[in-house]
């Protein structure tokens, strides 16, 4: 004999009383967790082709900065502090500076006016750069004192020893734009850093020689339950955050700073990456 339970008009409006504050308690904690200032994660990643001297690099990777609506010059600039507080030996943006709107690379260039490191500050286009227009995110690179390498490279010196700092176009780029992989084979140098905005084009990194890639765009899964094993990112690539080894060949992949068209994060909070390199056998410890 099946049993039917009737919910009374007060246990209904009870229930979803319960449901709506629920609900705005959820939305305020994740509405805090995205914009407040972002972590500093340390990761170290070890390569037995790294030369010597750049044994110990320090790099600061910003990425996902998604400079608009929900993130003012003023908590870029604030950003901005905490890089140049690590004092890194190299400062690379892996893409998405600007959210969508032409305006955002106003509000990038008031945040980051004058970054600078003794290595350099190297930066790459990400799709929502593209949404602003490639040009015009190419342009607030370069107002800020940042090279850019779309599809281009970087030879850095430390005495005779050199290192190829590799940048390529995002995949989602828009007609006429796209990355060109092939830039990594070109070059004299025996160690290849690339930094790729899309974990997704690992695989066509690895093929064309990169040792190191450098990546950003999941946001780490925004919403994600670790303990549940929900992450959205996951929908997209298997690429969701931190380090990731196939035989000799890494990626590291930050979870990044900024949001995207929701204001939320869960579980992710915004982060600014501190990589070290290493030389000795392949290693993401």
């Amino acid at each position: 004999m099946r049993t039917v339970t009737y919910l009374t008009r007060r246990s209904m409006l009870k229930n979803g009383a319960m449901a709506f504050v629920g609900g705005g308690l959820l939305a305020r904690s994740g509405w805090l967790e995205a914009t407040e200032l972002p972590m500093v994660r340390r990761v170290t990643l070890t390569h037995p082709l790294l030369p010597k001297a750049f044994d110990g690099l320090r790099i600061a990777q910003v990425s996902d900065l998604h400079a608009g609506p929900f993130m003012p010059p003023e908590r870029l600039a604030r950003v901005r502090s905490i890089v140049e507080g690590l004092a890194p030996d190299l400062v690379v943006f892996t893409g998405d500076q600007l959210d969508r709107r032409k305006v955002d690379a106003d509000l990038f260039v008031q945040g980051f006016a004058g970054i600078d490191a003794p290595l350099g500050a190297f930066g790459i286009l990400g799709n929502h750069d593209h949404l602003a227009g490639p040009r015009i995110a190419l342009a607030a690179l370069e107002a800020v004192g940042i090279t850019p390498l779309v599809n281009d490279m970087a030879t850095l010196q430390r005495g005779r020893a050199r290192l190829l700092l590799v940048g390529v176009d995002d995949l989602d780029a828009i007609p006429g734009w796209g990355p060109d992989f092939s830039v990594l084979e070109r070059g004299d140098a025996p160690f290849r850093l690339l930094l790729c905005h899309q974990p997704g084009g690992w695989r066509s990194a690895r093929a064309a020689g990169a040792d190191i890639t450098l990546a950003g765009h999941t946001h780490g899964g925004q919403i994600a339950l670790p303990s549940r094993g929900v992450n959205l990112a996951r929908l997209s690539t298997p690429y969701v955050a931190g380090p990731y080894q196939r035989g000799e060949q890494l990626l590291y992949v930050s979870r990044g700073i900024g949001v995207g068209a929701i204001p939320l994060r869960f579980g992710v909070p915004p982060e600014v990456d501190l990589v070290t390199l290493r030389r000795g056998p392949a290693s993401t410890a």
